[in-house]
């Protein structure tokens, strides 16, 4: 059920888990969509030690699944449109183009704020306080009376 296949009982005891190839384009796929590796363990049937065992390669990647996942899809369409399919230059045109525009909003985010940090809201007592001391005019601290001294 669900892909994996029935192995025929040998002895005793569960039988060793063996690396496959589809194994680990499934698990790269589910590393790329943001998958946890103790749930894509359970997605394989293993335990998450076995799953850290074999595919300790596919783990060392993980941070860069998304990336490697768009440059291959990119590496396709590209040989699609070097074939002559128009449907896949205009796919990748429109790929190319949001990564330009993602990549130039990732650089522009910043460039209206400055670099220092703001100051701590102040609670209702502080900011009560603050307003007392810099209090102008009719409602200012009145000077104290010169000392008299004989």
């Amino acid at each position: 059920m669900f892909g994996l296949p029935l192995l025929p009982e040998k002895g005793r005891g569960r039988p060793a888990h063996v690396w496959t190839a589809e194994n680990s384009n499934k698990v790269s796929l589910l590393f790329a969509c943001g998958h946890k590796p103790a749930d894509i363990a359970k997605v394989l049937g293993i335990t998450k030690p076995t799953f850290y065992k074999h595919y300790f390669n596919e783990i060392a990647r993980a941070g860069h699944a998304p990336l490697m996942m768009k440059a291959r899809q990119l590496e396709r369409l590209n040989q699609a449109a070097e074939g002559g399919n128009v449907a896949a230059e205009k796919a990748l045109a429109g790929m190319i183009q949001a990564e330009q525009v993602r990549t130039l909003g990732e650089k522009i985010k910043d460039r209206g704020r400055s670099d220092a940090a703001p100051s701590p809201r102040l609670g209702k007592k502080e900011a009560a306080k603050e307003a007392a001391a810099n209090a102008s005019g009719k409602f200012a601290a009145r000077t104290p009376p010169p000392l008299l001294l004989n």
